[in-house]
């Protein structure tokens, strides 16, 4: 049972991509590959670590869209 001295997590704020690529100072390029590679929509709302790490995935991937193989250590 639940005491009145715990407060619920918060959830995380909302916000348009748009607004966030501002922030971000993320290129119109990139920011219509991350909304074409998530379907996206421009009002789409999302938290900024979301955004963040749908970018980050976005960027550092391949640009032939094939799995990259690991590189065994010697």
């Amino acid at each position: 049972m639940a005491t009145k001295n715990q407060a619920p997590e918060a959830a995380p704020e909302l916000l348009e991509i748009s607004e966030l690529r501002t922030r971000q100072k993320i290129s119109r390029a990139i920011f219509a590959g991350v909304c074409s590679a998530n379907g996206w929509k421009p009002v789409k709302r999302v938290s900024e670590e979301e955004f963040q790490t749908a970018v980050k995935q976005f960027t550092e991937a391949p640009m032939d869209g094939k799995p990259r193989k690991k590189k065994e250590a010697d």
